[in-house]
């Protein structure tokens, strides 16, 4: 509903304490300034500690390491302090290397850009929406989202291979979310399709491809992609998250050892990261032009161009240019950031994922110390500003389902612990939740993003809108729907049945209860699905689907529209 991409915003919040005792912030680093060491030090200082997780930090310029140190644990239980040589998962930031293996393959002849996915995975069904390698690159392929897709289906079978599952279950699909170069959305099923062809195009396993024409070439000693089980050492940083009662493993065992790849499964330390951001620049592995067209925004058409490249987040740091990506996981908050017109490169790898708001303001800031007053003033903060403090009451009045115009998907406004929040579904959890702070009674501002959401009242013939700007050339529109819905048991049981969806190889039960629906996937728990408006439920994981047919009469199937996965459409079977 409100347009935007988390792994691009990022909250500009940080807390600056005093130097703790640095006993464990062990400096690897060529030279630094004082100045610079110190004032990084205090940036974090609050996590450098032997009781926290915490950070590895890293500064590169013109090729050579002007500070490198580690804050905080690498272990928390084994009280193993982070340094030079501890190896992190970066979650995402695995995806620039991917997009470099495939950038190798063209220049080698063996692929092009262009190509349609079907030339190189043959199980693709749909090509009649014509998606290229270069829409997986960008984000603009349209893809749903696999992992969605793979808990809507019953679970797969022990042993299957987790890469060729995910291959399977987007190869089945008949349709994308949106027109291939229409709109930029951050996919990672795309980049796990991309390792599976890297390793159909070259013959080698994704992982060998990598350590041979990128690791290795780069002098990056200390990295490796998964491939299957992975030895976890004492130079791995276990991820931590940050609960009520303290510091805890954020992944069963700490490091996890699955085998995905492509669009993450990178295993590596700041200085390498370093030097594979050095390698933008100096065109040691791959060539200068390729990599160029990484660092470049991709077109959009009349909706402007995407703060991606391919491969490569690109953006603005007040007048700089930036190039670099963002990485967050269970356990995981990591920020690469290089901008270019001055040759430096900063890294900050975190085994706390408490930190994922933050870790791309802490790379900047670092960053800041290294670089000339920039050309252009700080971009305005209309979050940071002190609003107006709205009444529960006000806020209240702004709160519901809210339809969008272009999408046909739903999000709810709420209000929670006094504050308005969005959600990019019909439901009202924090996990796909954002702030709404207030710049005035009817427009309020997305933390960190240049994104205004202005409630309109409503007119004649129209509910209440949200209009939103700043996540693009066009605003946004979303419309209110009107809620409340009990059925009758009768009407209830016009939507009892069997619905099958080919897409996902699957049918559902749908059964009735006292007050509604339940789902019942095989394999899986059963989903209980609420009344929202006529023929509309809401449920976790489904979110809000539509049944369709006469009144009366049994429902004749339903669509689960979801802004991630659109128009999936079961049809009843019995």
């Amino acid at each position: 509903m409100l347009h935007y991409n988390h792994f691009v915003l990022r909250p500009p919040t940080l807390l600056v304490i005093s130097l703790a005792v640095a006993v464990w912030a062990c400096s690897r680093g060529a030279s630094t300034s004082d100045r610079a060491g110190t004032r990084i030090d205090a940036l974090f200082a609050e996590w450098n500690t032997r009781e926290s997780p915490g950070c590895g930090v890293g500064v590169m310029r013109n090729g050579a390491m002007l500070f490198e140190r580690g804050y905080g644990m690498a272990n928390l239980e084994r009280k193993i302090p982070i340094s030079a040589s501890t190896i992190f998962d970066p979650a995402s930031i695995a995806k620039p290397f991917t997009a470099l293996s495939i950038m190798l393959l063209a220049g080698q002849g063996k692929l092009s850009l262009d190509d349609e996915v079907w030339k190189h995975v043959p199980e693709w069904v749909d090509r009649q929406d014509r998606v290229t390698i270069r829409h997986l690159l960008g984000h603009t392929a349209g893809l749903r989202d696999a992992f969605l897709l793979i808990e809507l289906a019953p679970p797969p079978a022990p042993g299957v291979d987790i890469n060729q599952h995910i291959l399977r279950t987007l190869a089945r699909q008949r349709g994308v979310n949106f027109p291939p170069s229409t709109e930029f959305s951050y996919n990672n099923g795309g980049y796990n399709v991309l390792g599976s062809i890297v390793a159909r195009v070259s013959g080698q396993a994704f992982r060998d491809f990598a350590t041979a024409h990128i690791f290795r070439p780069l002098g990056m000693s200390h990295s490796s992609f998964r491939g299957g089980s992975v030895a976890i050492s004492a130079d791995h940083a276990l991820g931590y998250h940050r609960g009520e009662r303290g510091f805890h493993l954020a992944r069963d065992g700490g490091v996890d050892t699955s085998a995905i790849v492509g669009n993450s499964g990178l295993f590596t330390t700041v200085g390498d990261l370093l030097r594979f951001a050095q390698n933008l620049g100096e065109a040691r592995v791959g060539g200068r032009d390729s990599l160029m067209e990484m660092q470049t925004p991709v077109p959009l058409g009349d909706n402007g161009s995407s703060p991606y490249g391919l491969g490569l987040e690109v953006g603005d740091d007040r007048g700089l240019k930036t190039v670099g990506h963002g990485g967050g996981d269970r356990g995981i908050a990591a920020y690469l950031i290089r901008y270019p017109s001055h040759d430096v490169s900063v890294a900050v790898l975190c085994n706390l994922d408490n930190l994922n708001t933050r870790v791309g303001t802490l790379a900047r800031q670092v960053a800041a110390l290294y670089l000339p007053e920039r050309s252009g003033p700080a971009a305005p903060d209309v979050a940071a500003s002190s609003g107006p403090a709205l009444t529960t009451t006000e806020l209240a009045s702004k709160a519901g389902l809210y339809r969008d115009l272009a999408t046909d998907t739903y999000g709810r406004v709420y209000v929670r612990d006094g504050k308005l929040w969005a959600s990019m579904d019909a439901g009202d959890g924090p996990a796909d939740s954002v702030e709404l702070r207030p710049i005035d009674s009817n427009r309020f501002s997305v933390p960190g993003a240049p994104v205004v959401a202005e409630f309109l009242p409503p007119a004649a013939g129209r509910p209440r809108q949200i209009r939103v700007t700043g996540a693009g050339p066009k605003p946004f529109m979303s419309e209110q729907v009107v809620e409340g819905f009990t059925p009758t048991a009768a009407q209830l049981r016009e939507y009892t049945g069997r619905y099958a969806n080919a897409d996902l190889d699957v049918t559902y039960n749908v059964r009735a209860r006292a007050s509604g629906l339940v789902i019942q996937i095989p394999g899986r728990e059963e989903i209980t699905l609420n009344p929202v408006f006529p023929n509309a439920f809401y449920g976790s994981l489904v979110d809000l689907i539509q049944f369709s047919g006469a009144p009366g009469r049994p429902a004749t199937g339903f669509t689960m529209n979801r802004t991630s996965a659109r128009n999936l459409r079961f049809e009843r079977t019995q």
